[in-house]
């Protein structure tokens, strides 16, 4: 692909060269210098048949390799630089889903950001991560903040680097949410405009946002979601209780196969005690029902309000 139609994006504080359309992406000035590609091009071997499953190499020489049946095979060079090498006749938006998930979660960790599986928003300038499995309804609950009128700053992805007080900083991701049909009817969002599904039978759909938090951001509360019970409810951690929850919910120990140093995993826990130290960890009650979502929010808006922090 020429240079000329590559694309240039901005997201988690970082400029992202790449062949692929990122269209989730915002655009980078023009000029600016990339720090990281992504480039197509063969990744030097055979693509994994339908049969072999999702392929992940932590061990090949030349780069780590993931590959998913009928979407991609990518080798992850160095920490600038990813090779992407498509199956024939698959859809360039198949292809930026793994991109935009764990691909850009294994780049991000290996540039030394400790990443989160969360949503996040923007309470009067205090950043609120709401964490949780998938399926937890981290992006439906983050929609109806967003509903209310706090920024969006991630959905998926929580990109965090520390500072030189050790304070925790959040990197924007881009402005789109993924919800179910459900979810989007209910919590409707104004100026929010309904993507086409990434492939047909797929259970959520991207909901590209008017605007959000482009700045990077403190990081205030990390939340998990527990749904569920009468009334919405905040319930602090106590210091253990936090650390295990961050890091469950972090990006890291889903990549438990990973050779990772001794310097790697030094890294994560004292991420991890520093969050747990900096921010508020609790878990977060939320009833079942959608209609109830803005209780939660005027509950967390008031914690905010409230505790500083």
């Amino acid at each position: 692909m020429s240079e000329q139609s590559r694309g240039l994006y901005e997201a988690f504080g970082l400029v992202i060269e790449s062949d692929i359309p990122l269209n989730e992406l915002r655009p980078a000035a023009a000029g600016a210098v990339p720090d990281m590609r992504f480039v197509e091009r063969p990744i030097g071997r055979a693509l994994p048949g339908r049969d072999d499953g999702v392929v992940i190499d932590y061990h090949d020489p030349a780069g780590v390799v993931m590959a998913w049946p009928d979407v991609a095979g990518f080798r992850l060079v160095d920490k600038a630089t990813v090779w992407v090498e498509r199956y024939p006749e698959t859809p360039l938006s198949y292809v930026a889903f793994p991109i935009l998930g764990p691909i850009m979660a294994w780049m991000l960790n290996w540039r030394e950001f400790f990443v989160i599986h969360a949503s996040a928003i923007d309470i009067n300038g205090k950043t609120v991560a709401l964490m949780g499995d998938k399926m937890a309804g981290k992006s439906t609950t983050a929609a109806a903040f967003v509903r209310a009128g706090y920024p969006l700053i991630t959905d998926d992805l929580l990109a965090i680097t520390f500072d030189d007080r050790g304070m925790p900083v959040c990197h924007p991701a881009f402005p789109q949410l993924k919800l179910a049909d459900d979810a989007a009817a209910s919590i409707q969002v104004v100026g929010a405009e309904a993507l086409p599904l990434v492939y047909e039978g797929f259970s959520k759909r991207q909901h590209k946002l008017a605007a959000m938090r482009t700045e990077a951001a403190s990081l205030d509360y990390l939340l998990t979601l527990d749904r569920g019970g009468d009334d919405p409810a905040l319930h602090h951690f106590d210091t253990a209780a936090a650390i295990s929850a961050i890091n469950r919910f972090s990006y890291m120990p889903r990549f438990s196969d990973a050779p990772w140093s001794h310097e790697d995993k030094a890294r994560h826990f004292t991420a991890c005690t520093r969050l747990a130290d900096k921010a508020v960890v609790a878990r977060l009650q939320i009833p079942d029902a959608l209609a109830r979502l803005h209780e939660t929010v005027e509950l967390v808006a008031t914690a905010c309000e409230r505790n500083g922090a």
